[in-house]
């Protein structure tokens, strides 16, 4: 490989050992990429999972204490999974707060955990209208460059930041210009049953989608299941417009 095509190339995920999974809202960390989670926890990788909007504003049946009933589902999930819980950033679904308010918090989060890679929604998609998935996925790609900045959000004690941290590789699921295809074949019962554990979510026809989509990605590479991403890495995340190139 020359030195031009390592510099288009999009990082593997062989080497990671501690992920960052960050999903605008309970469940879609396991229907968007609960295949390669269960990958990476059999490689022996770390995985969190960071929940970003959840329904502690609707669940009418909550009274402030423990947790909700989509949080639960959410433990529940990570469990079936083997991942680490990084926390409900407490903001309600379809919230009304803005990516730089969303992406600040997130930024606290990556510095705390340190990931070799972080993963979430693909904001950029051409038929996304959930505000949600937009504005978190277009949050966490901020949070991924602000992080390194050791100014930011602010100085502490009128000097630089000593937590400032590169996130070497960022991935997007749900997304529709993917250059990564990954084999979950092997993984795809322990997906399903990751799903299932969101019993307030899933339906038939839910399912039977989630099951399409494996087998349409799946059939690009010969595989039965797989998943696919939009990587990039860290060199990738700034003035970068060249495509970034994968498996695809």
């Amino acid at each position: 490989m020359s030195a031009l095509d390592d510099f288009l190339a999009a990082p593997g995920i062989d080497d990671i050992k501690r992920a960052l999974f960050i999903q605008p809202h309970p469940d879609d960390n396991q229907i968007g990429a609960g295949g390669l989670i269960a990958k990476l926890v059999q490689k022996g990788a770390e995985v969190y999972e960071l929940t970003v909007c959840d329904d502690r504003f609707v669940d009418i049946g909550y009274n402030g204490e423990g947790f909700t009933t989509r949080q639960k589902e959410t433990l529940e999930a990570q469990k079936c999974l083997g991942m680490k819980n990084a926390g409900f950033l407490g903001f309600a679904d379809k919230t009304r707060a803005g990516v730089e308010e969303i992406s600040e918090a997130i930024v606290s989060v990556i510095r705390d955990i340190k990931p070799d890679a972080v993963f979430s929604a693909d904001s950029s998609v051409s038929n996304e209208c959930h505000s949600d998935h937009i504005k978190v996925g277009q949050a966490v790609k901020y949070a991924c460059m602000d992080a390194e900045c050791n100014f930011y959000p602010n100085l502490i004690d009128g000097k630089l930041r000593d937590d400032a941290y590169l996130v070497p590789m960022l991935g997007f699921y749900y997304t529709d210009k993917p250059n990564t295809i990954i084999d979950i074949t092997e993984y795809y019962d322990k997906k399903t049953e990751a799903i299932g554990c969101h019993e307030s979510q899933v339906s038939m026809p839910l399912m039977f989608a989630i099951g399409a989509l494996a087998g349409k990605w799946g059939e690009q590479k010969g595989y039965e299941y797989a998943e696919a991403f939009k990587i990039i890495g860290s060199i990738h995340m700034h003035c970068y417009p060249f495509e970034v190139l994968g498996n695809v």
